[in-house]
């Protein structure tokens, strides 16, 4: 297991948002196998490049998934809308990694890439908080929202972990998202 850290010191944007993720900033459709000219169950997984607004905290070898915002929250999403699955293969540059395994188009608005890793620890640092932060577990975590798992206070200094049972019960990263304003330092053990 290592420590893990995702994008440094992370601004919040006053929206709901994935605490180890990214938006898309670019529309990708992935190329279908060569010899099945589909994506279906049973072809070849390719590879395309997915431009996002940093890639900074993503590693060869990451699971991401990739979807709307709507897409992620757990329970109520329909079998069909789920996020994109894919591992990251290479990072091309600050923007742009090489994905192997998506089998949607993704939209350059309005989209995400997220981390999908186990973890078995989650630590959050805040730097500077300038109103409450909400933490939960789908997209739609707010104020008022039941997915709502902690937070922190206004002006809040002291750190929030979240600890798994144990390597056979982990937590997923891309159910961890965040509702905010002001700037904090994320990081995961992973397992």
């Amino acid at each position: 297991m290592g420590v893990r850290p995702f994008n440094g010191i992370v601004t919040l944007s006053g929206a709901a948002q994935p605490l180890f993720g990214t938006a898309v900033t670019a529309a990708v459709t992935p190329p279908p196998d060569q010899y099945s000219n589909n994506l279906n169950p049973g072809s070849n997984e390719t590879q395309c490049n997915l431009t996002v607004t940093s890639t900074n905290g993503f590693l060869p070898g990451d699971r991401i998934v990739v979807g709307p915002t709507a897409a992620f929250k757990p329970g109520i999403v329909a079998v069909g809308s789920i996020p994109d699955q894919g591992t990251v293969k290479s990072i091309t540059s600050s923007t742009v990694m090489v994905v192997q395994g998506l089998k949607k188009s993704h939209a350059a608005s309005g989209e995400w890439c997220v981390l999908n890793e186990d973890a078995g620890n989650v630590h959050i640092t805040p730097v500077t908080l300038s109103a409450a932060t909400y933490i939960g577990n789908a997209s739609t975590v707010a104020s008022t929202d039941p997915s709502v798992i902690d937070y922190f206070a206004s002006a809040a200094t002291l750190p929030i972990d979240f600890e798994s049972i144990g390597q056979t019960q982990p937590m997923q990263l891309s159910q961890f998202w965040i509702f905010g304003s002001g700037t904090l330092v994320p990081r995961w053990t992973q397992i």
